[in-house]
């Protein structure tokens, strides 16, 4: 299994709380993500047991991903 994980000091940062996003994957991983604006969120990690999961530019860490919301 791969991990992506923090830089050192973006872990020296983050110990204040901060609110984390779990974004369930299709293959059964998930990526955490922290929400920077109303409709935006940064990735921060992703956690896969799917190689193919780390190959989405997409969920890279530090990546901004915005959504909708269905109506």
């Amino acid at each position: 299994m791969m991990i992506y994980f923090p830089d050192p000091q973006q872990m020296i940062d983050s110990v204040e709380s901060r609110e984390v996003v779990q974004i369930k994957l299709p293959s059964g991983g998930y990526v955490n993500a922290e929400p920077i604006a109303v409709n935006q969120m940064r990735i921060i990690e992703v956690v896969s047991t799917d190689p193919m999961d780390y190959m989405y530019a997409k969920y890279q860490p530090g990546m901004v991903i915005t959504y909708e919301l269905g109506m």
